[in-house]
């Protein structure tokens, strides 16, 4: 029959006290608990001590353990216990604070984050605050390029834009008769992606258009434009379709003369400019909330965290200023309004193909992680509404940045600079 109650419950309440009151601060919960042990039928006095929302929890309780020798412990512990006889305070050794912090990670257990030992109340109670300041630590204010600086690099590039149009060096290797006469070469320069000081960005290749069928996920030749010298070459390359930033196939109207005439509505998802600038204007001062709302886009909890500069879990707490950084950075250009459309134009290419879509589809990564599976922001749809969400993966696949940025000729008339475009307004 199992004991329902801690034998040396007074004895180890006396002792967690001082901890209790050390942790005694605003926005912490602290509360003594019999919880279960795997090594022994008795529950065992525990000092809780969590947020207001439950999401983690710092665990202290009061064991015999041992001293150890320096470099005996992986984890830096300077005590060591048994874990079949440390819960039994009659057993021998040193009275020592066992620590553990675990937090909900959505599994059927939470996640163990920190095991520690310590030799007296002050330092147990320390690390308990050190593990509870934790996201207030590395909580940061997001910040966006100023207004006068981006401007000024938007015109950079718009005025090579407009003088690589004007005058195309585009050079055009060995590719289908087809392919040269469908090439609109004023167009393809001025879209063709650029750096901050407005040359082209040399590292960009462009998928044009694909040959045959296309899977995704395999390689397959492609019609493709990259920099070589001062001049753009077009050729075939082998490339994995899901793989590219810069893909144009189902954007013809950037390279191909015969989609000159595509209105302003299929283009941009808008049918005047005025009806894209609240929301670009949102985005450009670092509104992404109020931008991705009126949009009608929905978000995750991470990543609404992620947004106000604060860190959604423990584990992640430390990558916290980079994740912000990299988000807003990737974010600069975003087009919130264009994500339903994007994310039903992805679907739906698939579908076609006999695809699953249970998977979101990434827009980039968030950085600061070694490991195969990375952080990325990805796009989902609830079935009512895109959703944006925060996943892990180790898949180089990503949504086009045609489908869900600003265009750039939309941008350039939010300006009230004139592209030299075919295009119907």
């Amino acid at each position: 029959m199992l004991t329902l109650k801690d034998p040396h419950e007074t004895w180890r309440t006396e002792l967690l006290t001082p901890v209790a009151l050390r942790c005694g601060r605003p926005g912490l919960t602290t509360s003594f608990e019999d919880l279960p042990s795997r090594w022994r039928d008795a529950p065992v006095r525990t000092l809780r001590c969590a947020d207001a929302d439950g999401s983690w929890a710092v665990l202290v309780t009061v064991v015999r353990g041992y001293r150890q020798q320096p470099g005996d412990s992986l984890v830096g512990n300077e005590f060591g216990r048994d874990p079949h006889t440390a819960y039994n305070l009659d057993s021998p050794g040193d009275l020592v604070y066992e620590l553990q912090v675990t937090e909900d990670d959505g599994s059927d257990e939470h996640e163990l984050l920190a095991f520690r030992l310590f030799g007296d109340p002050q330092a147990a109670g320390a690390e308990a605050l050190r593990w509870a300041g934790k996201k207030a630590a590395y909580s940061v204010s997001p910040s966006v390029e100023r207004a006068e600086m981006r401007q000024r690099r938007d015109r950079r590039q718009f005025d090579n834009r407009q003088a690589s149009a004007a005058s195309p060096l585009v050079r055009v290797g060995v590719v289908s008769d087809e392919a040269a006469a469908d090439l609109d070469a004023s167009s393809l320069c001025w879209h063709f992606p650029r750096g901050n000081t407005g040359a082209y960005l040399r590292s960009a290749v462009v998928a044009l258009a694909g040959y045959g069928e296309q899977r995704p996920h395999l390689r397959g030749r492609w019609l493709t434009a990259r920099v070589e010298g001062e001049e753009l070459v077009v050729g075939i390359d082998d490339l994995i379709p899901a793989n590219q930033r810069h893909r144009w196939d189902n954007a013809r109207w950037l390279w191909d003369r015969r989609a000159a005439n595509t209105p302003a509505g299929l283009r941009w998802q808008v049918d005047r400019v005025e009806q894209a600038a609240p929301a670009v204007a949102a985005v450009r001062r670092g509104a992404l909330s109020e931008a991705l709302t009126n949009a009608g886009v929905e978000t995750d909890p991470e990543l609404d965290a992620l947004l106000t500069g604060v860190p959604y879990r423990l584990s992640d707490a430390e990558l916290t200023p980079t994740w912000v950084a990299n988000l807003y950075r990737g974010l600069a250009d975003l087009a919130p309004w264009r994500l339903d459309a994007a994310y039903r134009g992805w679907r739906d290419a698939r579908q076609a193909q006999g695809l699953p879509v249970r998977d979101p589809v990434v827009l980039f990564g968030l950085g600061g992680v070694g490991a195969a599976r990375k952080p990325k922001l990805a796009l989902d749809h609830t079935g009512d509404a895109p959703l944006l969400r925060l996943i892990h993966t180790g898949s180089s696949a990503v949504l086009p940045y045609a489908h869900w940025t600003v265009p750039t000729d939309l941008g350039a008339h939010l300006y009230g600079w004139q592209p030299s475009l075919p295009y119907p307004q």
